[in-house]
C-alpha cells in the first residue's frame, strides 16, 4: 500500500514537473513573441525613414538637374554644362545608392548621450550581479540540501543503533525521579 502511495507521489510530482515546463515553454514563446513584434515595428520603422530619406533624396536630384539646367541655358557656353549635371547626378546617385545616411552630430549631444548611458542605463551590470547571486544563492542552496540530508542520515544511523542496543544496556533510571506505572 505504501508503494502506491510512493508511485502515486511520484506521478503527482511529475506531473507537477511538467505543467511547470509548459508553463515556462509558453512563457517563453510569448517573450520571443513579443521580442519578434518589436524587432519587426522597429524595421518597419527604420524602413520607412528610409524610404523618406529616399524620397527627400531624389527630390534634391531632381532639383539640381532643374537648377543645373537652368545655369546651362542661361550660360554663354552650353557645352560646359553637362558635364556639370552629369558630376551632381553621379554624386547624388551614390550617396542614395549607398545606404548610409551621413549625420553630423553635436559633440555635446554624443557626450551628453554616453554620460546618460553610463549613469541611467546599468541594466547589463545589475544584470551580471543578479546571475552572480542566483548562482550563489543555488550554491548555498545545494549546500544546505547536502547538510540536511548528513544530518538525515546521521539520525537515522543513530536511531538504528539506539533500537539494536539491548535494554540492559541502557543506564540506569535515577531513583529519585517520579516515575509513572501505567
Amino acid at each position: 500500500m505504501e508503494s502506491s502511495f510512493a508511485d502515486s507521489g511520484l506521478d503527482d510530482i511529475q506531473y507537477l514537473i511538467h505543467l511547470e515546463a509548459i508553463k515556462r515553454f509558453t512563457e517563453d514563446n510569448k517573450n520571443v513573441q513579443r521580442n519578434v513584434e518589436e524587432h519587426a515595428r522597429n524595421w518597419l520603422d527604420a524602413m520607412c525613414e528610409y524610404q523618406s530619406h529616399y524620397q527627400r533624396l531624389v527630390g534634391i536630384a531632381k532639383c539640381t538637374l532643374l537648377r543645373n539646367a537652368a545655369d546651362a541655358q542661361k550660360s554663354v557656353c552650353p557645352d560646359q554644362a553637362p558635364p556639370c549635371i552629369a558630376s551632381d547626378v553621379k554624386m547624388l546617385a551614390s550617396k542614395i545608392d549607398s545606404d548610409k545616411e551621413t549625420t553630423i552630430l553635436d559633440q555635446q549631444t554624443i557626450e551628453q548621450c554616453r554620460i546618460k548611458l553610463e549613469t541611467g542605463h546599468r541594466a547589463r551590470s545589475l544584470l551580471r550581479k543578479q546571475q552572480q547571486n542566483c548562482a550563489d544563492n543555488h550554491e548555498a542552496l545545494k549546500a544546505v540540501h547536502a547538510s540536511v540530508e548528513l544530518v538525515e542520515n546521521g539520525l537515522e544511523t543513530a536511531i538504528l543503533q539506539a533500537l539494536d542496543n539491548p535494554v540492559s544496556e541502557l543506564p540506569p533510571r535515577e531513583s529519585g525521579k517520579n516515575v509513572d506505572s501505567s
